[in-house]
């Protein structure tokens, strides 16, 4: 008799455990469906650095970059194009940290494109055959003043951000063997011998506070020696990254406060005696293996896509 209540009083109890045990699992599985993984910056510099993708259901806050290089020869690069271009939407000192180590950076801004458009138009005034696609892209505006028009573009691809997130954007392939890199700083002229070289420019964007607006901090740095893997944990996952080291160039970071439009140009500087670059990472690093022996630069424009 007493077997007999025990057993019927145990069927409700094992239906309340299973229920139990029903309603502690479903908050847990929502949860690990609902993960997303992500890479916040990191607030300290690091010897090894990481790329990744990340894919996120909050794509309408990313960023997207217009990123151009081009083969240009060092007589493009004289004064006609700079008189184009805005040096003084950066901070002086900023600009002489750039200048000092052989590179020159500076903004084509709306109204030196509406200026590039009103040259353009200009030109081909009372001519036939005119290509309309110069006046409307500011890119090929300010070639068009450099003379290089004819030149074709090495290649144009659309870079998306995230905010707060890191991307590596290089600047030019690895120089092949070890090299000597030479960096000249406010303390004076310090040199580094690296394996494979490389001038990569770590980006991170913010948006602004209106649409089409953005920050983006660009810090660049030396990468060197053999990509490295290593396991990252986080509170959700185990991830692997794959770097190489880098060298910080903390003299050279700057914030572009961007709108939709606005072009970045980053080129070597051009000694006006020589008539090509002369020092520094401007004649170093932005070439390719291809044209270490001719006078032809890598030119990057960097532009923020609406």
């Amino acid at each position: 008799m007493t077997f007999s209540k025990f057993t019927r009083s145990a069927k409700p109890l094992a239906r309340w455990s299973l229920a139990w045990l029903a309603m502690s699992l479903f908050p847990a599985c929502s949860v690990w469906q609902a993960a997303v993984w992500e890479q916040p910056v990191p607030d300290g510099p690091s010897k090894v650095q990481h790329t990744s993708t990340t894919l996120s259901h909050r794509s309408r806050d990313a960023i997207s970059l217009s990123v151009e290089f081009r083969h240009v020869s060092a007589e493009t690069l004289d004064q006609r194009t700079w008189n184009q271009i805005d040096e003084t939407a950066f901070p002086s000192e900023v600009r002489k940290a750039w200048l000092d180590n052989g590179l020159r950076i500076g903004l084509l801004t709306i109204a030196g494109q509406e200026l590039l458009q009103k040259q353009i138009a200009g030109s081909h005034q009372g001519k036939q055959g005119g290509n309309s696609d110069v006046a409307e892209d500011p890119i090929n505006a300010l070639l068009a003043v450099a003379e290089v028009l004819g030149k074709q573009a090495d290649g144009r691809e659309i870079v998306p951000l995230r905010p707060a997130h890191r991307h590596e954007l290089p600047m030019s392939p690895p120089i092949e063997g070890e090299q000597t890199v030479l960096l000249k700083r406010s303390t004076g002229l310090i040199g580094q011998r690296f394996q494979s070289p490389q001038l990569v420019l770590a980006l991170t964007a913010r948006l602004g506070p209106r649409e089409g607006q953005a920050t983006l901090d660009i810090r660049p740095e030396i990468h060197h020696g053999a990509v490295r893997q290593q396991f990252v944990s986080s509170e959700t996952a185990v991830r692997m990254h794959a770097g190489r080291e880098h060298w910080e160039l903390p003299e050279m970071n700057l914030s572009w406060t961007t709108q939709a439009g606005a072009t970045l140009l980053i080129a070597p500087a051009i000694d006006d005696v020589v008539g090509e670059p002369t020092f520094g990472l401007g004649r170093q690093m932005l070439r390719d293996d291809q044209h270490m022996e001719d006078d032809q630069h890598l030119i990057a424009l960097i532009q923020l896509k609406p």
